[in-house]
């Protein structure tokens, strides 16, 4: 690579300091040759294997010489490959030129880079944490995921002892959040979770707050309860939107006078313990639904930690493989084509997904390899249905000729009250394609939902 390349991809980070710098985010590459992200600081990028001086220089044989271009114009980025021998693809689609939207993923022969509009240098920044617990190294991930965990650091030795409210979609990690918090806290009691969805509503305050014998048919001796277990320890409360208004108000008497009061019981327990609760659901509308008190909602949320779901980092994919593999012992090598399809797929259930998917993968792996017939039947199809369409589709700038007419777009938006899968399964189109014609025609999905 030469010196001017190694320049352009890299030593200009200190220079790009502007948090408005765009630049195309390394997600998948066969080895670390391709740096974190390649800034886009001028007005047009060369990839290739061998690319002109000041280009990208992707050292592979599945990469052409002069691979794709990518220049500004009008003030958006633009993709044209430049006659590769393996194509250049936008979010699964071949194509001949194409206008990029952020997020928007571009695979060139065996690597893959999504266009991020604003602050890509921060992907460039080595962050190095200090030890920390396991736990919260098991938060794995690039720049967001360190965010994540410099923030649990911060609150878990705070001086003052916060609640915290861990926000984020099924399977984004939040017990492994509060587990963190636990830990990092030092705290010598108990780290006692429970999911308040799972348990019926009749039995959630007996659960919760212990019960002394006799209280209600059938309890033949004292039951401690959560409360009293976590004593001088962390209480988890995973999916706390779903709790009982009922049990919330006792809750909420404990969080206030530090005392527990088991079913049956007259004398209140002295109990000292961190709360972390969580949650998928909109809590804050669940507020002014009066579904969820306001009171205990400003309790419970004196801090808030906030899970990136995974499709919005795809570029955590490669290293949550890689942390996967590590923990079962496996010596089994992902393929760059079972790398590649796996970012072909949203992942709507996170990281747990992507887990179940791994370990599937290394059942059915015979020779050493995770290869593209060991991904899951879901994204194997994905992988297939977009090698059908393998043919260049150019794409103009301004023009929206691969997209539905708009009144369309609006009415599926409409009938489907914003919901982005809904519309995406009737088209038959991933979700990020139906992202990407709402940044071109500048729609709002909030003009859609209730």
């Amino acid at each position: 690579m030469s010196s001017e390349t190694s320049t352009f991809n890299v030593g200009k980070a200190a220079a790009a300091s502007d948090s408005d710098t765009a630049g195309l985010v390394t997600l998948y590459a066969p080895d670390a040759s391709v740096p974190p992200a390649a800034l886009l600081v001028g007005e047009s990028l060369v990839i290739g294997r061998e690319p002109p001086a000041g280009g990208l220089a992707l050292p592979f044989g599945s990469v052409s010489r002069s691979h794709a271009r990518v220049v500004r114009r009008n003030d958006a980025w633009v993709v044209q490959d430049l006659e590769s021998r393996n194509g250049t693809f936008v979010n699964g689609t071949r194509t001949a030129e194409a206008v990029l939207a952020d997020g928007d993923e571009l695979r060139l022969g065996a690597v893959v880079f999504k266009l991020a509009l604003r602050g890509a240098e921060r992907y460039l920044l080595q962050r190095s944490d200090r030890a920390v617990p396991p736990s919260v190294a098991a938060l794995v991930g690039g720049p967001s995921m360190a965010e994540v965990r410099a923030e649990i650091l911060r609150v878990a030795v705070a001086g003052v002892e916060l609640s915290v409210l861990v926000l984020g979609e099924s399977g984004t990690g939040k017990e492994v959040v509060a587990r963190a918090l636990h830990d990092a806290s030092g705290r010598s009691g108990a780290f006692v979770a429970l999911n308040c969805a799972a348990v019926p509503a009749a039995l959630l305050e007996a659960e919760l707050f212990g019960a002394k014998r006799g209280a209600f048919t059938g309890l033949d001796r004292d039951r401690l309860g959560l409360v009293r277990s976590a004593d001088g320890g962390t209480l988890f409360l995973d999916e706390i939107g779903d709790m009982p208004v009922e049990a919330q108000a006792k809750l909420l008497r404990v969080l206030d006078t530090r005392q527990v009061m088991p079913l049956g019981s007259h004398v209140p327990e002295p109990v000292d313990v961190r709360l972390v609760s969580a949650t998928h659901r909109p809590i804050a509308q669940l507020v002014r639904e009066e579904r969820f008190r306001a009171d205990l909602f400003a309790r419970i949320s004196a801090h808030t930690i906030a899970l990136p779901p995974l499709r919005a980092r795809k570029e955590d994919i490669r290293l949550l493989v890689e942390a996967f593999l590590a923990q079962t012992g496996n010596r089994v090598r992902p393929t760059s084509q079972f790398m590649i399809g796996l970012l072909r797929h949203d992942w709507p259930l996170n990281v747990r997904e992507l887990a179940a998917a791994v370990r599937r993968a290394e059942a059915l792996a015979t020779n050493g390899e995770l290869d593209e017939p060991h991904l899951p039947p879901v994204v194997l199809e994905a992988v297939r249905s977009a090698r059908a369409g393998d043919e260049p589709s150019p794409v103009k700038l301004g023009s929206r000729t691969n997209a539905p007419p708009l009144p369309e777009l609006r009415a599926l938006l409409q009938k489907y009250a914003g919901n982005v899968a809904a519309v995406a399964r009737e088209l038959g189109k991933d979700r990020v394609q139906i992202h990407r014609w709402l940044k071109l025609y500048k729609i709002s999905l909030d003009d859609f939902r209730p």
